[in-house]
């Protein structure tokens, strides 16, 4: 696998912060560049995707978006938004759970209970934009919100209580603490390898949202545990310096588009997630919990997302918790 030549894209970026500078008096199209943490042409990158087709079908002389593709084939998605920041990328597409590197409050995006509309009022998303402005970020919109993960398990493992002890499982970020925290042991790994894990038995199971599986995952998975937990959260993130920099037209065009998509994701992911629950009641046995194991998986959850956040952020986590659950 080839990665780009990353001085290559670091001179860009510089060029690209420079036009920012001079653009306006000098009436030059603004390019930026764009990447996403997710593969391109992914369930999880195709709306950032049609957010920059619309920007720069959009766009005019004003601004255009020029789009390297996703991770992993253009580089880790655990490093692109610290590339990001640096300015190497100027927007990017990205889950909270790859970019606690840079701000480690990003992994509470998880844990929004509230919809985006109501933390834009309550000011939730205020002091999402100033803890990321501290690292030369800003959100600019949650394009997907609504899906919720599950645990899957492989043939041959089954649980009938929220138990997992003697358990291994493929692990993200996102939900490694909520596993571990129920007795199972942990391994990571990128999307790329679930399969291939799954398949030779080195793990068990592994967590993923209900919408976006990955094509031939359902040979090598057999059950799925309810009820879901935490949230998929995918981001637009800018380039603070690099946002500053544009033109007001460039900026109110590109929010435009972001804003639209993320309100259009409301009603997008919950189609979504009830055609997924109806194709996979025929692709996989369904373990439900009900009554005190319910209120035990979705309360050990819930726990362990916001001690985590808590313990990396302890001014921070608590101020979020207040803003993002509803509680």
């Amino acid at each position: 696998m080839r990665y780009p030549d990353i001085r290559g894209l670091v001179t860009a970026a510089a060029i690209g912060v420079a036009a920012l500078a001079t653009g306006s008096a000098a009436n030059a199209q603004t390019e930026l560049v764009a990447a996403s943490c997710f593969p391109q042409g992914s369930f999880f990158s195709k709306r950032f995707e049609s957010v920059v087709k619309q920007i720069n079908e959009q766009g005019g002389k004003t601004v255009k978006i020029n789009y390297l593709g996703g991770a992993p084939a253009i580089g880790s998605p655990f490093t692109m938004v610290q590339k990001q920041a640096q300015g190497v990328y100027d927007l990017v597409n990205c889950t909270g759970a790859y970019y606690q590197n840079v701000v480690p409050e990003s992994d509470a995006w998880k844990l929004l209970e509230n919809t985006p509309d109501e933390i834009r009022a309550n000011g939730g998303w205020a002091l999402m934009e100033e803890i990321h402005a501290a690292k030369n970020l800003l959100p600019l919109g949650r394009i997907h919100y609504g899906t919720p993960f599950h645990l899957y398990l492989g043939k041959g493992k089954s649980i009938d209580k929220p138990d997992l002890t003697g358990l291994h499982l493929r692990v993200a970020p996102i939900y490694t603490n909520f596993f571990k925290a129920l007795g199972a042991t942990t391994q990571n790994s990128n999307l790329a390898q679930i399969y291939a894990l799954m398949e030779n038995g080195t793990v068990g199971g592994f967590g993923w949202p209900i919408t976006g599986m990955r094509p031939g995952w359902e040979e090598v998975t057999a059950t799925r545990v309810d009820p879901g937990f935490y949230d998929a959260d995918i981001n637009v993130l800018v380039n603070l310096r690099s946002w500053k920099g544009l033109s007001d037209k460039a900026r109110k065009l590109i929010s435009t588009v972001v804003m639209q998509m993320e309100r259009k994701a409301v009603n997008v992911d919950k189609a979504a997630v009830a055609n997924a629950v109806k194709k996979q009641a025929e692709q996989y046995t369904i373990v439900t919990f009900e009554g005190a194991d319910r209120k035990k998986w979705l309360d050990t959850a819930r726990d362990a997302g916001w001690k985590g956040v808590s313990e990396t952020s302890p001014e921070t986590g608590p101020k979020l918790r207040a803003l993002f659950a509803r509680e």
